[in-house]
């Protein structure tokens, strides 16, 4: 009960920071323990009255009802729902399907629970797509690799004309369009191409195609086809192909998650390639849990 009350506290100290930003900007999902006690190795994100823990190392079995415990008196929440990060399998509890809708910044956004280790939506990225979406009005937007669609639904709402929502996956793309139409939005303007990346930038050029906004923001490592993608060997390539489709005033957002990422500055030295150091959410912000860049011709 000592160990419960403890990490309590530190929810509610945690919340309790995160308080006036998260009701001025009606955000709904959001991170409020983060490996913030050593005997607690494990993430804690909230999604309105449900509670998704992501576990990084073997727990004890009174770990689980004590983060329960600790969630129902700091929050009031009952739906704990626990994912395995860690290279051990654990046992963990498993409640049903759940599905739930979630509110940042004007957007709504589908949120799966319970089917797959990530919900539908990063939310160490919710600042990005505030400054994706204030950047919009008028822009004809690519989001490439572009999992749910996040930044093109928040590229939409801030008044893109156009927005191209790529990715290989099928089910992202229906969840896209689901996010789509969830916000009001035309499919007739917000296209969901299920395509490969580099495909579809040779796409682009074979039809003509410009862009005022490339959004990247890759996996670390995939494999498509018998091919293999990795972020850091790759990411030259996948930049100088997004480059010969950019308007000549518009700019790249690329993006990744590859703690040990460097960009090769040498290789794109044709291009203009600034650090972009302020998009790491509040509830982020002693993680540093991305990389971002801003990259012009």
């Amino acid at each position: 009960m000592e160990n419960q009350h403890i990490l309590e506290e530190v929810i509610r100290e945690n919340l309790r920071k995160l308080d006036s930003y998260l009701k001025v900007n009606k955000i709904e999902a959001f991170r409020v323990y983060n490996l913030d006690h050593p005997g607690y190795p494990l993430s804690i994100d909230i999604y309105k009255d449900n509670a998704v823990i992501h576990v990084y190392e073997e727990i004890y079995p009174e770990t689980i009802p004590e983060v329960e415990g600790a969630l129902k008196g700091a929050m009031g929440i009952q739906n704990c729902f626990w994912k395995s990060k860690a290279k051990k399998e654990i046992q963990l509890p498993k409640l049903g399907k759940k599905d739930v809708v979630v509110e940042e910044y004007g957007c709504k956004f589908h949120i799966n629970l319970s089917d797959y280790l990530d919900t539908g939506l990063f939310l160490d990225h919710r600042e990005t797509r505030k400054w994706i979406q204030g950047r919009s009005r008028g822009k004809v937007v690519a989001n490439t690799f572009a999992y749910t669609g996040s930044f093109s639904i928040h590229a939409a709402i801030g008044g893109a004309t156009r927005t191209y929502s790529v990715d290989l996956s099928k089910t992202y793309g229906q969840w896209t369009k689901k996010n789509i139409e969830l916000n009001g939005l035309s499919t007739k303007d917000h296209w969901v191409i299920n395509m490969d990346t580099f495909e579809f930038f040779k796409y682009a050029l074979k039809k003509g195609l410009l862009f005022d906004i490339i959004i990247i923001d890759p996996p670390t490592f995939s494999r498509n086809k018998g091919s293999h993608f990795h972020v850091q060997d790759d990411h030259v390539a996948l930049i100088e192909d997004a480059l010969k489709v950019l308007a000549p005033d518009g700019f790249i957002l690329f993006s990744n998650n590859f703690q040990e990422f460097e960009i090769d500055e040498v290789s794109l030295a044709s291009c203009k390639i600034t650090p972009k150091n302020d998009t790491i959410a509040p509830d982020f912000q002693e993680l540093s849990p991305h990389h971002c860049f801003i990259i012009t011709k």
